[in-house]
């Protein structure tokens, strides 16, 4: 499980670095590379939206394996960073079968005070057949500040 948390990380940190931030290039007189005159110097650097909680602890979840009941979830917990204030959490959990291809994806949300941590459960749509189809998961977590 280790190993996905760390995957799902990199995989937010690159995608941070590549939609967005701060890249000192341009300044007010000269454009960036969008041709778009450069935002005001001075704005405090704030941790990107997957930066300000880290997943904690994840795992797939299966009752009434066998059955036309079986469902399956992604249980796990999220804590805020460190000096950083969270109002709002969302984990999307998006679902995969043996051959890597996406089932579905579903969001769970909460309100959160400073600090605490938030322990999830992510339930798969599908029931029966179509959970037990479901071999891996990837999560991806937002906040509002």
């Amino acid at each position: 499980m280790r190993r996905r948390e760390l995957l799902v990380s990199t995989v937010l940190a690159c995608l941070a670095g590549c939609v967005g931030g701060k890249d000192g290039s341009g300044t007010p007189e000269e454009p960036n590379e969008s041709g778009e005159p450069a935002a005001p110097a001075g704005e405090p650097d704030r941790p990107e939206e997957g930066e300000r909680v880290e997943i904690v602890e994840s795992g797939l979840v299966r009752r009434d394996v066998g059955t036309d009941e079986e469902t399956v979830s992604v249980r796990g917990a999220v804590v805020p960073r460190a000096d950083v204030t969270v109002s709002y959490v969302e984990v999307r959990a998006s679902f995969y079968d043996i051959e890597g291809e996406l089932l579905d994806t579903t969001i769970e949300q909460v309100d959160i005070d400073e600090g605490e941590r938030w322990e999830f459960e992510v339930t798969y749509p599908g029931v029966g057949d179509r959970a037990a189809a479901v071999e891996d998961y990837e999560l991806e977590v937002g906040t509002e500040l």
